[in-house]
C-alpha cells in the first residue's frame, strides 16, 4: 500500500504508463495491484471485519486512508485508459479484486532439494541460463559495486549480429547465440573471456525463420547449454544444434516448424545424459523433448497442449528423486526426465508462464503472469497436488519475463514495471516493496551480499542483500538490455543490444587481487 501511495504521488509513474501506450497489458496488470493484501479489503479482514474496524477510531482512519490511495490510483489508471480510448475494466466490474488468502503452510526444511548440475566441474562456470544452479546464484566473492562506460569495464566487445540470449562460460572461453538477416542465419558466437577477442562465428543449418517474431524478443534469445564438451544451442524453426568447442557442428535435430506468439526463447536444459526442450506454442501442440545429447537422438517426446509461455524447466533432485519442474500455463508441473511422464502438477499460474522458477527450503517458488501470483509448493506426492501442497501465495506483482532469486532466507523479484519486491521465503511475508523507475527483462542475480538488477536502460541497480531496503550503486552502461547477467572470475558480464561488457578488473589484475 506504500507503494500505490507513492506512485499516486509520482510523475514518474505516470510517464512510465504514458510510455507503454501501445501495450493494455500493462494497464490490465496494474489495475489488479489494488488487491494487495495490506489494501483496505484485506485490512479489513485481518483486523477482524467491518464491524470491528468502523468501531475504532484508529483502524477506521486507517481503512479510510486506504481507501483514498485505491480511489486516487484507479483514478490515474482511468485516464490512462481514456486516453488509449479504452474504458476501465474496474469500472465494470467495480467488484475489484479479491482480497489475499492467508498461508495455510510454512516451508518443510526436511525436504531435501538439489540442483542437478549440467555436467562435472560445473559449479565452478557459468554454463548455462542463470548459473550453475539455473537459479541465478554466484558464489564469487570481490564483484564490483560501481562501473559506467568509462569506469570499471575491463573490456568491451561489439557483437555480430542481433540476440537477447545470455552470455555462458567455461574456461577461457564465453559462448552467445546471434542472428543475422531476419533469422535466416543464426549462429554460435565465442570471445575470449581474458579480453573479449571474437574467437568465431559458426553457423547453425539455415532453415525458413519463424513467421511472428516480435522485435523485444528477435531469433536468438534462448540461452546456451555447456557440459564442457559442448555447446547445445536452441535456433527456433532451425532446431537443436550441438556443437563442439570450437564451434563444430556435431548434430543437428530439427523440429517441426514453431508458431509461438513473439516467437520462440525457450533455453535447454542438461539433465545427465540428456538435453531437454520446452517450448509452448500458440496455435499448435507444444512440445517437450529430450534428446541424447552425445548423439542427438530422442529419447522421448511428449506432446502438451497449445498455450502461451517461455519458462525454461528447472533440473532438480527432490529428496533423491530426479524432477525437470516447469511453469506451464495455470500449472506447475514435475516430469520424470528419464521418460518425460508426468510426475505431479499443482494449479495457480497464470496462463502465460515466463520466468523459471527456484527452489529452497523445501519449496518450489513459481511466478507467473503480468504482475500475477508468486506461489511456494511443497514438491512431493504424485498426481493433482494442487489441494495439498501450496504453502503460500501471494496474489499480485509477480514478474512478467525477469525469473526471481533466492538468496538464503530471502525471495527477491522484480517485475517488468521495476518494483521490486523481498519476500520472506520461508511464510510469503513482504519485507518491502520498492519501485526502482525503470523497466526490466533481464532477470536478478545474487551474488557477494548484493543483488544486481539490470534494466532495459542498462542501468544495473544494485541493492543489500537483506530484510530492509537499501540501494549501494545504481550503475549506467546507456544501452538497451534485455539478457541476464552472468558472473565467473570477479567479473560481471553484461550483454547489450550492441556490445558484451566485461565488468570489474582485467583478467591479470583479478588474479593478483585474490
Amino acid at each position: 500500500m506504500v507503494l500505490l501511495e507513492k506512485d499516486t504521488q509520482s510523475e514518474e509513474y505516470r510517464k512510465l504508463l504514458r510510455s507503454e501506450s501501445k501495450n493494455l497489458n500493462v494497464l490490465n496488470a496494474e489495475w489488479t495491484r489494488i488487491g494487495v493484501p495490506d489494501g483496505e479489503e484485506g485490512f479489513v479482514e485481518a483486523h477482524g471485519g467491518p464491524d470491528r474496524v468502523q468501531a475504532d477510531a484508529a483502524l477506521r482512519a486507517a481503512h479510510e486512508r486506504r481507501s483514498v490511495i485505491r480511489d486516487r490510483f484507479l483514478a490515474i489508471l482511468r485516464e490512462e485508459y481514456a486516453f488509449r480510448g479504452q474504458k476501465a475494466p474496474f469500472d465494470e466490474k467495480p467488484s475489484g479484486v479479491p482480497a489475499a488468502p492467508a498461508p495455510r503452510a510454512v516451508a518443510d526444511p526436511g525436504l531435501v532439494i538439489e540442483p542437478i548440475l549440467p555436467a562435472p566441474g560445473a559449479a565452478r562456470q557459468w554454463p548455462r541460463w542463470r548459473g550453475p544452479t539455473g537459479m541465478g546464484l554466484s558464489a564469487e566473492r570481490g564483484l564490483p559495486l560501481r562501473w559506467s562506460p568509462a569506469e570499471n569495464v575491463a573490456w568491451k566487445t561489439d557483437l555480430p549480429g542481433s540476440g537477447n540470449s545470455s552470455p555462458v562460460i567455461w574456461g577461457e572461453r564465453i559462448y552467445l547465440t546471434t542472428a543475422f538477416d531476419g533469422g535466416k542465419r543464426r549462429s554460435l558466437a565465442c570471445l575470449k573471456r581474458s579480453d573479449g577477442m571474437l574467437l568465431f562465428v559458426k553457423d547453425a543449418p539455415a532453415v525458413d525463420p519463424e513467421g511472428r517474431v516480435i522485435a523485444k524478443n528477435g531469433y536468438a534469445s534462448a540461452t546456451p547449454a555447456l557440459d564442457g564438451e559442448r555447446a547445445f544451442a536452441f535456433f527456433g524453426n532451425t532446431g537443436l544444434v550441438a556443437f563442439d568447442l570450437d564451434g563444430n557442428v556435431l548434430w543437428h535435430r530439427p523440429l517441426p516448424p514453431f508458431d509461438a506468439m513473439h516467437g520462440t526463447g525457450a533455453s535447454p536444459v542438461l539433465c545427465g545424459d540428456l538435453v531437454v526442450l520446452f517450448q509452448e506454442q500458440s496455435s499448435k501442440p507444444s512440445i517437450g523433448i529430450a534428446l541424447d545429447k552425445r548423439t542427438g537422438e530422442v529419447r522421448w517426446s511428449i506432446e502438451r497442449k497449445p498455450a502461451l509461455g517461455w519458462c525454461t524447466p528447472l533440473a532438480l533432485r527432490v529428496a533423491g528423486r530426479e524432477q525437470l519442474i516447469y511453469g506451464a500455463s495455470n500449472t506447475l508441473v514435475s516430469y520424470d526426465p528419464a521418460t518425460g511422464k508426468e510426475i505431479w502438477r499443482c494449479g495457480g499460474p497464470t496462463h502465460e508462464v515466463i520466468p523459471t522458477v527456484v527452489a529452497g527450503h523445501g519449496l518450489i517458488y513459481c511466478a507467473s503472469g503480468r504482475t500475477g501470483p508468486t506461489l511456494a509448493v511443497r514438491p512431493a506426492g504424485s498426481g493433482d497436488i494442487t489441494g495439498t501442497a501450496l504453502a503460500w501465495r501471494s496474489p499480485r506483482g509477480a514478474p512478467h519475463v525477469p525469473s526471481p532469486v533466492l538468496s538464503g532466507d530471502l525471495l527477491y523479484e522484480v517485475n517488468d514495471l521495476g518494483i521490486v519486491t523481498c519476500f520472506r521465503a520461508r511464510t510469503g511475508d513482504v519485507l518491502y516493496q520498492q519501485r526502482l523507475g525503470a523497466k526490466f527483462s533481464a532477470s536478478p542475480l545474487a551474488a557477494d551480499g548484493r543483488i544486481y538488477l539490470t534494466s532495459e536502460e542498462g542501468d544495473t541497480t544494485v541493492i543489500r542483500d537483506g530484510p530492509e531496503f537499501e540501494v549501494l550503486s545504481v550503475n549506467p552502461l546507456g544501452e538497451y538490455t534485455l539478457a541476464s547477467p552472468a558472473v565467473l572470475g570477479g567479473q560481471i558480464f553484461i550483454r547489450t543490444q550492441k556490445h558484451l561488457f566485461a565488468i570489474g578488473k582485467r583478467a591479470g589484475e583479478a588474479a593478483a587481487a585474490r
